[in-house]
């Protein structure tokens, strides 16, 4: 223990790079975020949520999140079966989003990546309009950051790294404006449909 704490200690950017999605309340008809980690979003500077303005949730995701205004807004995981009574209840759109953060960050996890499994994956996220060019362009923009989130935090994840996860860890590298229009690529990414 003494050990990570040494860790944490002398390198405050990856001390950084595991902040919450924030405090959820959910009300019957509004779900409430307080210190959402994340300025370019809606819900930095807006913490309440109606259900009217709610387009869809996607509560099987890890994490839940909803989409608002063209943006995934992130949510606690351990409200997961509470947020789909409150999509229930509301009469809110529930979807499965696909995974297109999750199939870029592969290289990034904890296991073997094969030409195979690139050229799998190349060939799905071209039905979601992403070239070949475009992901070896995002992957090496994210590298050195997801290195860190994944290996120097002591994660170790093999399983699956997404848009929450790229989200921490540019969140450490870029200033404001940067991290900004980094924000909105990565949400309309996030957010590609099959084509």
């Amino acid at each position: 223990m003494r050990f990570i704490k040494q860790l944490f200690k002398s390198k405050p950017e990856v001390k950084e790079l595991f902040v919450s999605t924030g405090e959820l309340t959910i009300g019957s008809d509004f779900l409430k975020i307080e210190n959402y980690p994340f300025e370019p979003s809606l819900a930095f500077r807006q913490t309440k949520f109606t259900a009217n303005q709610i387009d869809d949730i996607d509560f099987k995701s890890c994490p839940p999140t909803f989409r608002v205004e063209g943006e995934l807004i992130f949510l606690t995981a351990e409200k997961k079966a509470e947020l789909e009574e409150f999509a229930s209840n509301n009469n809110i759109r529930t979807v499965e989003r696909p995974m297109i953060w999750e199939w870029i960050l592969e290289p990034f996890l904890d296991t073997e990546y094969t030409t195979e499994t690139d050229q799998r994956l190349t060939k799905h996220l071209e039905k979601y309009g992403l070239t070949a060019h475009q992901v070896k362009s995002l992957r090496t923009e994210i590298k050195t950051q997801m290195l860190k989130y994944n290996f120097d935090t002591m994660l170790w994840e093999w399983g699956a790294l997404g848009t929450l996860d790229v989200l921490r860890a540019m969140r450490t590298k870029y200033r404001r404006e940067e991290f900004s229009d980094f924000f909105k690529r990565a949400m309309t990414i996030a957010l590609l449909t099959a084509q």
